[in-house]
């Protein structure tokens, strides 16, 4: 290396430097200077002392310590929640269907205790979310489904208690599977994080959304149970769904209750969800596919309420159209949130 000339400013003279040696030299590494370019939360903290000069507990660095173990039993439970989920619901859903086919004692006293567990797994698991995330676990289509799905097993737990009838438990529970399997496939680790997700009228309105939601997974499957029996008792036929379900009266009775909690959960949404899309984008929110396709879903279903309160339709035109409007349900969820929406790909 080349000797420096320095100038001196008193004496106007000039003099060589020598060469300086590297080791003087600072190294430019990111674990080596004071500043923590690069160096992780956890490791800075690991860094800290936990015990200061007379021997006390460092608050700082203990505090830190222990929010790095929490925040990373938090992430490990939801990764292992999010595989165990699918499977326990599967459990449940396999000794309901034991029930349901085979009749068999041992798979009553298993399912109920097993389908319990699996919901307390998946409060939870939200909790969780709510916990790591800091927002209203509906910041994803993931989430949404998990949500959708955990409300479903919440009704039917309720159903089961109030009645004390399994023989729906397979199909609500299949539901179920279905839902969070869906939910666990599509699993984002890190969500978006967005200020819309902490507005309380935001809350609200995804809520009421995700409530209708589930209500109307629960009129479908009743509505398919109706069809199913319906079609049974028209043939005169004696399938496997004769004399394991309640009669078509009770069917239809609780589809038509489960579309009208739906349907006024729905009305909920899409008028709170006006409110706030107005304030937000004025006009521009009525271009938006997917909120074409919720109001095309509230038509469907406020004119099958409509025409049977008329009388014009009766239980098995209602079951058709509860199917119809849960495949339009998922077309929203699901296509429509990836492929068209602009501002609306959250739920």
């Amino acid at each position: 290396m080349p000797s420096l000339v320095a100038h001196h400013p008193f004496e106007g003279g000039t003099e060589e430097i020598d060469d300086l040696p590297l080791p003087f030299i600072s190294p430019l590494h990111p674990d080596d200077d004071h500043v923590g370019h690069g160096v992780t939360f956890a490791k800075r903290a690991a860094t800290l002392p936990e015990e200061d000069d007379t021997g006390n507990p460092n608050g700082w660095g203990t505090l830190l310590l222990r929010w790095c173990s929490i925040v990373s039993a938090l992430r490990t439970f939801l990764d292992l929640a999010n595989l165990l989920l699918p499977l326990l619901y599967l459990g449940a859903a396999v000794a309901y269907g034991f029930v349901f086919f085979a009749a068999r004692p041992q798979a009553a006293r298993a399912a109920t205790p097993a389908l319990h567990g699996a919901v307390l797994v998946h409060l939870a698991y939200l909790a969780s979310l709510i916990l790591h995330h800091k927002q209203f676990p509906a910041a994803t289509v993931s989430q949404a489904l998990s949500i959708v799905a955990f409300a479903v097993a919440v009704v039917y737990v309720f159903v089961e208690w109030h009645g004390r009838e399994r023989s729906t438990g397979f199909w609500m529970v299949s539901l179920v599977f279905f839902f969070q399997l869906l939910s666990s496939v599509l699993t984002r680790p890190n969500p978006p994080n967005r200020d819309i997700f902490h507005d309380p009228l935001f809350s609200i309105h995804v809520s009421l959304a995700l409530l209708g939601y589930a209500a109307f997974v629960v009129a479908a499957a009743y509505a398919f149970l109706f069809l199913q029996l319906y079609r049974d008792l028209k043939a005169g036929r004696f399938s496997t769904f004769y004399g394991k379900l309640p009669p078509l009266e009770v069917l239809e009775r609780m589809m038509l209750g489960a579309l009208w909690v739906g349907f006024v959960a729905l009305t909920g949404a899409v008028i709170t969800g006006g409110l706030y899309a107005e304030q937000l984008y004025h006009n521009a929110w009525l271009q938006d596919p997917k909120i074409l396709v919720t109001l095309a879903t509230w038509v469907l279903y406020a004119s099958t309420l409509l025409l049977r309160r008329l009388r014009r339709w009766q239980g098995r035109q209602m079951a058709l159209a509860s199917l119809a409007g849960l495949g339009a349900i998922l077309f929203s969820l699901m296509a429509v949130n990836f492929f068209f929406t602009d501002f609306h790909g959250f739920l």
